[in-house]
Order: C-alpha cells, then structure tokens, then sequence
C-alpha cells in the first residue's frame, strides 16, 4: 500500500512537471515579446521603459522550466529552481507594492498592480513546493 502512494505522487509530479515546462515556455515567450515591447516603446517614445515585468517574466519562465524539468526527473534538485522561483515570485510583489504606494497617476497604479494570475502561480508555486516535500519525504522524489 505504501508503494501505492510513493509511485501515485511520483507519477502526480512528473505530469505536473510536464505542464510545467509547458508554461515554462509560454512564460520564455511573453518575457520575449514583453521585451521587443520594451524596446519598440522605447524607439518610438524616446525615452527608457521600465523592463521590471520583462526581467521578472524571463527569471519565471526559467525558474518554471527547470522546476518542470526537475519534476519530470522526480529529483530532488527540483527544490532549488522551487525554492528561487518562490523567492523571486515575493521580491516582486514587494517591489509592485512599493511601485504601487509610490505611483502618482492612474496608469502608474494599473501597472504596479500584481496581476491574479501571477499570484495564482505564486500559490500553485507553494503547493508544489509542499507537495514535493511530502514526495521527499516518502522517497518519492530521488
């Protein structure tokens, strides 16, 4: 019964690390396009865009393909592209919240604003990290 549960989260892993690096990869190609944006903007405007969001998207879609990649691997490396992903994921929000106290118009707080679906991924990024440490601890994870 118990290599029940130590196959069952191994596999559960595993196909979530897929979709993972799936999203790993999406995320790579909105921190590109984010980045021609940038670029673009900065062209026709003339003057310096802010590539905060671009920088972060970039450090995301890494950290979610190489914690995608580990999943799929069932390693126990996977905790340390886990453990920067969470970290970068709360740096971020505190710069947003510093952003947003210190926005002086209506566009400068719509763009401090922390997206949902960034902070979904913040909190799925949690439960996975729980979950991996549950499949450490039943060997789940080698």
């Amino acid at each position: 019964m118990e290599v029940f549960w130590v196959i069952g989260l191994r596999s559960c892993l595993r196909l979530f690390g897929a979709f993972w690096i799936f999203g790993g990869f999406l995320t790579l190609q909105a921190a590109r396009e984010s980045l021609f944006l940038d670029r673009a903007l900065e062209a026709i405007a003339m003057e310096k865009q802010d590539r905060l969001l671009s920088y972060f998207l970039l450090l995301g879609g890494l950290f979610t393909l190489t914690t995608g990649m580990g999943l799929v691997l069932a390693s126990r490396l996977v905790f340390i592209p886990l453990t920067l992903s969470i970290i970068s994921q709360l740096v971020y929000f505190g710069l947003q919240k510093r952003r947003f106290s210190r926005a002086k118009t209506t566009e400068e707080r719509e763009d401090a604003q922390v997206q949902p679906a960034t902070v979904n991924a913040f909190k799925t990024s949690c439960l996975v990290a729980i979950a991996c440490g549950i499949g450490w601890m039943v060997g789940s994870l080698k």
